[in-house]
């Protein structure tokens, strides 16, 4: 989607990208969906993407955004701005807030039904806007969405990297349970396969973090010509005008994700734009959607060597 949404997802949307699926008979996916299609996995998901898509249809809060660094859009602290919002705009958070209360009142209801009002309703449901408020989108309701969500997709990452590391022990216990059940010559070819498919692996180029000392460098030796050793950050971003990946990938992040005319792309400006801590350096957060065709190459679905592993 877009940056407050990019900046929440990261860490899952790259996730997803470079790991094969947690359950066994689920098939990986090449690449990775647009960020407003794919599902955050959190159960205010449609809320959260209506309130997104609304505030960055306003261009005095996009511009308040772009100029925003990555800590304050994902603490909250973003919110303190909502005032200068258009009124439209407003009114349709009210809106949108006013639905996803109902829903919550739905919920709350059908719960009560189950529990037969022994069990007391998990209130943790409600976290993600101000309850006492019901009629109205607050600034209140979008810091305390920001904070939640941040803290629930960061839960989401971490409990489904678990689940992945079980999957990878899981998928070595049944290799070696099969090998068993197999007679000694199959044995050994089934070993040699094994050993093989693992050098594949190994071998298999490595992919250096985008933005990462490592990846520039790498840029500067193999297509700049450049000798290594004299590698200097300055002069590789004048080089490139201030910025990293083809020029068709640039503009096309400048006409797609910026919504800007394309015709209009200038470099030095991109990087402005994308480099939102002014630290001169592209940061994971700020680099996320410059990469992606380099983050595909991680996984190939149709090389078995890369089956299981990240």
């Amino acid at each position: 989607m877009k940056k407050v949404l990019g900046l929440l997802i990261i860490g899952i949307s790259l996730y997803g990208i470079v790991c094969p699926p947690v359950k066994p008979d689920a098939k990986p996916e090449e690449g990775g969906s647009e960020t407003q299609d794919e599902d955050t996995g959190l159960e205010y998901d449609r809320y959260l993407k209506e309130v997104v898509m609304a505030l960055e249809e306003d261009p005095d809060f996009r511009k308040k955004l772009e100029e925003t660094n990555a800590t304050d859009i994902k603490n909250g602290k973003i919110s303190m701005h909502l005032e200068m919002v258009a009124h439209g705009i407003r009114e349709r958070l009210d809106e949108i807030k006013r639905r996803e209360v109902d829903r919550l009142r739905i919920l709350a209801r059908e719960k009560m039904k189950t529990m037969n009002g022994i069990q007391k309703i998990d209130e943790r449901i409600l976290h993600h806007l101000d309850v006492k408020n019901p009629h109205s989108f607050e600034a209140k309701d979008l810091e305390k969405l920001i904070v939640k969500a941040t803290t629930d997709l960061d839960e989401l990452d971490k409990k489904r990297k678990e689940e992945f590391k079980e999957y990878e022990m899981q998928k070595e216990h049944e290799r070696k349970e099969y090998i068993k059940t197999l007679p000694e010559e199959e044995k050994k070819k089934a070993e040699e396969k094994h050993v093989e498919m693992e050098k594949k692996h190994q071998d298999h180029p490595k992919l250096h973090h985008p933005g990462s000392k490592a990846q520039l460098e790498d840029v500067w030796e193999k297509n700049d010509e450049m000798d290594r050793d004299n590698f200097d950050p300055k002069t590789f971003f004048m080089m490139h005008g201030m910025i990293l990946g083809s020029k068709d990938q640039l503009e096309e992040v400048w006409e797609k994700k910026d919504h800007l005319d394309p015709n209009d792309f200038e470099p030095k400006t991109f990087f402005q734009m994308h480099d939102i801590n002014g630290d001169g350096f592209l940061d994971e957060e700020e680099i996320e959607a410059l990469f992606q065709k380099e983050l595909d190459q991680v996984y190939d679905p149709n090389a078995p060597e890369m089956t299981n592993r990240v």
